[in-house]
């Protein structure tokens, strides 16, 4: 398990139009951290949890914004899951959004 000082990364993925999942992080069981901004856009989007092979089918709803760090679009588990997170837009509409983690 890691200490309070895991450095953290930051990546920017695009979500297709199509409204397939795209893996965002594999499964890690040393995770501490894991936020998802959806504030490149004003759609919204669908976080799931799975496993590395497998997408879900159903997932968390997060509002989409196009105000950057709006608290709105953020999402920030307090307990980072350790499950491989997916994500996948609600519409035909392709776009970009941020994850942050502990690496």
């Amino acid at each position: 398990m890691r200490g309070h000082n895991a450095s953290l990364a930051s990546k920017n993925v695009t979500l297709p139009a199509d409204q397939s999942w795209v893996k965002l992080l594999d499964d890690n069981s040393s995770r501490m951290y894991l936020c998802i901004q959806n504030d490149h856009d004003n759609h919204s989007i669908t976080i799931g949890f799975g496993n590395n092979t497998t997408a879900p089918t159903s997932g968390l709803n997060l509002d989409g914004s196009a105000t950057v760090g709006d608290k709105a679009a953020t999402w920030e588990f307090s307990v980072a899951p350790i499950n491989a997170i997916w994500a996948k837009v609600n519409d035909a509409h392709a776009h970009d959004i941020e994850v942050i983690y502990d690496d």
